[in-house]
C-alpha cells in the first residue's frame, strides 16, 4: 500500500484555542531520523493512537508512535472535551435497526468508553480536569423529546439501566440557565476533560514508560512485506509486525491514505468560540451544575463552562473547509447570546476550528485493511470517549485477538460513492437540515404561545 502524492508536510502550530492557551506544556518530541524495528507502529498521536499505545504498553507489546505534527494537534486537541454516554443515534433507534442484543452490546461499550478514559487518567495521573459532570441532551422539539423518552424506556427495560432521566421544560431551563428547549435527557455518568491536557499528559506518561513517540514525522508510504510492514517517513523508517492507522478526519492531511480510507469518511469542519471569563455573578447562572450540553438539532450546538468561567460554544463550521470564515463565528456569537442572554454581548477570547469525520451509518469503524494493518476512525463528534475505547480494541487487533464491537466492527465500511462531490452535497443537506431545525423551533414557539 502506498499513500498519494506528498502534500504540504510542514509542521504547523496548534490553533489559538482556549485549550492551547490554558494547556500544560507539551512533551518534547524528536523527529524520527533513523531506521527502527518494533512490534507495532502506530500512525497518529491523538486519542486513538495514544490509547492504542497505552493498552499495548500495558500488555507488554512494544510499539512506536509517529505523528505528522504534534500530540493532540488535530481533533483531539480542538474538540469540546465532552464524553457523552450516548451514540449519535439513540438506543431505541439502534435496537429497532439492529435488535436488542446488539443495542445492549453497544450500550455496554459506550459506558466502557467513558470508564476507559477515567481509568487512563487515574493510572497516568493526568492533570486534565476529568470530572463526571453529567451530560444533558437538550431537546429542541417535542418529537426529539419523545425519542429521548424512548431511549430512557429502552435502557430501563432492556439494559436494566435507570441512571438517565428525562427533564421537563422548566427543569431543562434550570440546568442550562437559558435557551428555549422543550425538555432534555440527563445522564450523570457523562464527563468532561481538558482534551489537549489529556493528550499531552498521556503522551508524557507513555514516554516515561518507554514508548517512543516521534513528532513532525509524517508517513509517506506504508509497504507490506511478507512478514512485516514498513513505514517510510522523510528521514527514517519503521519496520513492524503490525501497523495501526489512527488519523481519523486528518487521514489525507499529508497525502497518506491507504485503502482509500479518506474516501470512507467525510471530513466536516466544526467551529468553536470561547468567551473571556464571566463575572462570578453571571457565571453562577450559566450551566450552574457545570453539565456538558448538546442539543438535538440536525445542525447541533454544544456548550460547557470551564473551571475559570469561560463558556465554550461550538457548532457546524464552514462546509467548504475554510477555518477562518468570519460568517461562521458570527453565527456562533449570535447563538451563544440567544442561548444565554444574561452574558450580554460576550467578549470572545478565542475562535478556532477543526475537523470531525462522519460516516454513512453514523458509527465509528474499526477493522483491518489486511492481516497486518488495522484502523479506527469516523467518530462523528463523539470521539473523546469512543476513540479511547477503539484504541483499546485496536491494541487487541494488533496482538492478533478477535474483537466484537457491533456495527462499529461489523458494518460495511466502503468508500463513499461520488466522494469528490461531497462539498456541494453537504451544502444541500445542511440547508435542508437548517430548514427542518427552524421549522421545528417555530412550531414549538407557536405551541407554547
Amino acid at each position: 500500500m502506498s499513500g498519494r502524492s506528498q502534500q504540504d508536510l510542514r509542521p504547523t502550530a496548534h490553533p489559538a484555542s482556549y485549550w492551547a492557551s490554558t494547556g500544560n506544556p507539551a512533551p518534547k518530541l524528536s523527529e524520527l531520523a533513523a531506521d527502527l524495528q518494533t512490534e507495532v507502529v502506530i500512525i497518529g498521536a491523538g486519542f486513538t493512537g495514544l490509547s492504542t499505545a497505552y493498552h499495548l504498553q500495558k500488555a507488554g507489546t512494544a510499539c512506536v508512535v509517529v505523528e505528522a505534527q504534534d500530540t493532540g494537534w488535530g481533533a483531539s486537541g480542538r474538540n469540546g472535551g465532552m464524553l457523552p454516554p450516548r451514540y449519535k443515534k439513540g438506543y431505541a433507534a439502534i435496537a429497532k435497526r439492529y435488535g436488542n442484543d446488539v443495542s445492549r452490546r453497544l450500550h455496554g461499550l459506550m459506558l466502557e468508553a467513558v470508564d476507559t478514559v477515567e481509568a487512563i487518567v487515574a493510572d497516568c495521573d493526568i492533570n486534565c480536569d476529568f470530572h463526571r459532570s453529567g451530560q444533558l441532551t437538550a431537546a429542541h422539539s417535542s418529537e426529539h423529546l419523545r425519542s429521548l423518552e424512548a431511549d430512557r424506556d429502552w435502557m430501563a427495560s432492556e439494559a436494566g439501566d435507570k441512571a438517565a432521566r428525562i427533564l421537563d421544560r422548566h427543569q431543562t431551563m434550570d440546568e442550562v440557565g437559558g435557551g428555549s428547549h422543550v425538555g432534555g435527557w440527563l445522564d450523570p455518568r457523562g464527563a468532561g476533560i481538558h482534551p489537549l491536557n489529556y493528550t499531552r499528559g498521556l503522551a508524557t506518561a507513555l514516554l516515561a514508560r518507554g514508548v517512543e513517540i516521534y513528532g513532525r514525522t509524517p508517513v509517506l508510504r506504508l509497504v507490506e512485506e511478507p512478514a512485516s510492514v514498513r513505514v517510510e517517513t522523510p528521514r527514517g523508517s519503521i519496520r513492524a509486525r503490525h501497523a495501526v492507522i489512527a488519523t481519523n478526519a486528518y487521514t489525507d492531511a499529508t497525502g497518506f491514505a491507504p485503502g482509500k480510507l479518506d474516501r470512507r469518511i467525510v471530513a466536516i469542519n466544526t467551529s468553536v468560540i470561547a468567551t473571556r471569563p464571566l463575572s462570578a455573578n453571571v457565571a453562577a447562572t450559566v450551566l450552574p451544575a457545570r453539565r456538558m450540553v448538546a442539543d438535538t438539532k440536525h445542525i447541533m450546538n454544544w456548550y460547557r463552562i470551564t473551571p475559570d468561567n469561560c463558556v465554550i460554544f461550538g457548532g457546524r463550521g464552514d462546509i467548504t473547509g475554510r477555518s477562518d470564515n468570519p460568517g461562521v463565528y458570527a453565527m456562533l456569537e449570535r447563538q451563544i447570546v440567544e442561548t444565554f442572554p444574561q452574558i450580554g454581548e460576550a467578549r470572545i477570547g478565542q475562535r478556532w476550528s477543526g475537523k470531525i469525520a462522519v460516516t454513512r451509518d453514523d458509527f465509528p469503524h474499526i477493522g483491518r485493511l489486511s492481516p497486518s494493518v488495522s484502523f479506527a476512525m469516523g467518530y462523528g463528534g463523539r470521539g473523546v470517549a469512543l476513540s479511547n475505547l477503539l484504541g483499546k480494541l485496536l491494541a487487541r487487533l494488533a496482538r492478533g485477538e478477535a474483537i466484537e464491537a457491533g456495527p462499529m466492527s461489523d458494518n460495511r465500511f466502503a468508500p463513499i460513492p461520488f466522494h469528490a462531490f461531497r462539498v456541494p452535497g453537504m451544502q444541500i443537506v445542511a440547508s435542508w437540515y437548517r430548514h427542518l431545525d427552524a421549522k421545528a423551533i417555530r412550531a414549538e414557539r407557536r405551541a407554547a404561545a
